[in-house]
């Protein structure tokens, strides 16, 4: 499993990648009062795809619950 997280030009990308090569990204679009996600949650993405919930419910803990904007302020420092 492979979990990134990047800059883009206005906002941030995470890309989660399963050791079977499924890939799932969120794309987010910084906004006057943080981000806005373009995409649907990881957890949404596999269970169209048919992951197995035991690992879609950890995904949704783990890494739906993340805030990309204090990601996007902190890479706005790191200038």
């Amino acid at each position: 499993m492979k979990f990134t997280i990047e800059t883009t030009n206005d906002g941030c990308m995470e890309t989660l990648e399963l050791h079977d090569g499924s890939k799932y990204t969120k794309r987010h679009t910084k906004t006057s009062f943080g981000s806005q996600c373009e995409d649907l949650a990881f957890a949404d993405q596999m269970v169209l795809d048919g992951i197995c919930e035991e690992i879609v419910e950890k995904v949704y803990d783990v890494f739906d619950g993340f805030l990309p904007s204090e990601f996007m302020d902190i890479a706005e420092l790191d200038c």
